[in-house]
């Protein structure tokens, strides 16, 4: 038995896609879309806070050397705001004694400080150190 072909195929074997496959189809590319988009928020924002630690750090570090070279011994509490790191932060620092005389247990707190409104807006970063007295 031979089969025949014809060079000309009738008008409904070569239809497309019907309207439903495609709504099905945008569907699912529209739901892959907005989950793709939530990651992507999600992974910049993540990045974000993770800069801004970073920066927050380095602040509270940077602190603790300026206090280390300048041998300053901290009695109660401190707070500044500065500008570094292309942000304006507020640290505060709080000495607590210790067992020696000579040391202390200094703890930097660097906030997030918002200018415009004259408010720190979050704490950042914790950093604990201790200070050593200057031998005279």
């Amino acid at each position: 038995m031979k089969a025949r072909y014809s060079k000309h195929s009738s008008s409904s074997s070569c239809a497309g896609f019907t309207l439903l496959e495609v709504m099905v189809a945008l569907a699912i590319f529209a739901t892959a879309a907005i989950a793709f988009t939530k990651v992507a928020m999600q992974y910049t924002q993540a990045t974000s806070n993770a800069i801004l630690h970073t920066k927050a750090q380095f602040v509270a570090l940077n602190e603790v050397a300026v206090m280390e070279i300048n041998q300053e011994w901290l009695q109660g509490t401190q707070s500044k705001q500065i500008t570094q790191q292309g942000e304006t932060w507020q640290i505060d620092k709080s000495a607590q004694s210790t067992i020696s005389p000579n040391v202390q247990r200094i703890e930097v707190q660097v906030s997030l400080f918002n200018a415009e409104s004259g408010k720190v807006e979050s704490g950042i970063t914790n950093l604990v150190f201790f200070n050593y007295k200057a031998k005279v």
